[in-house]
């Protein structure tokens, strides 16, 4: 896969003007990426409304997300998409995920949720054997999110929280996420 460019377009989530969009040179021809870093909400080409892949992504996708799923046309126009509040891991440093709030809806009655960040900690040397590495028989991590310690971020503060996390100390984002995925 080869990147063919990429710029900053206006969400059609919630129209800031910070919605990162990559194309992509794929086997299967160019695919155009986007996440909006005000909503957190992540589409690509693939995701259309009557596609394999979003019929794989539902099966595949915690009911939450689901239930937040959102169909929009992309920037720039085209066929509408599924978009979703994107969830992200980055090795050794944490994750950011949306979390419902308990307790709590929206007018429209749907669960109310905020962006959460944990943060990698290290695993003390004597709990490792705890922390087995399922891919890696006989190692264990050396690290583990801290759920103890969540910090919430409101639904349009995704940019919030990746800073939170780190995300943009000297490293392309969308180069961090492909290399967790």
């Amino acid at each position: 896969m080869k990147q063919l460019g990429d710029k900053l377009v206006n969400s059609p989530i919630c129209d800031s003007n910070a919605c990162y969009e990559s194309e992509f040179q794929t086997k299967e021809g160019p695919i155009k990426t986007w996440l909006c870093m005000t909503s957190g909400y992540t589409s690509n080409t693939t995701l259309t409304l009557d596609s394999n892949t979003l019929k794989e992504t539902l099966e595949l996708t915690a009911e939450l997300i689901k239930d937040l799923r959102q169909d929009h046309i992309p920037p720039g126009g085209g066929e509408k998409l599924a978009w979703f509040p994107t969830v992200i891991q980055l090795p050794d440093v944490g994750m950011i995920f949306p979390e419902p709030i308990p307790g709590s809806s929206t007018l429209s009655g749907t669960v109310d949720w905020k962006w959460t960040v944990v943060k990698s900690i290290d695993i003390p040397e004597e709990e490792q054997h705890k922390y087995p590495d399922p891919t890696n028989p006989g190692i264990n991590y050396t690290k583990r999110v801290d759920m103890k310690n969540p910090i919430r971020f409101d639904k349009l503060c995704f940019m919030d929280a990746a800073e939170e996390l780190g995300m943009f100390k000297n490293v392309n984002p969308i180069d961090e996420i492909n290399k967790s995925n």
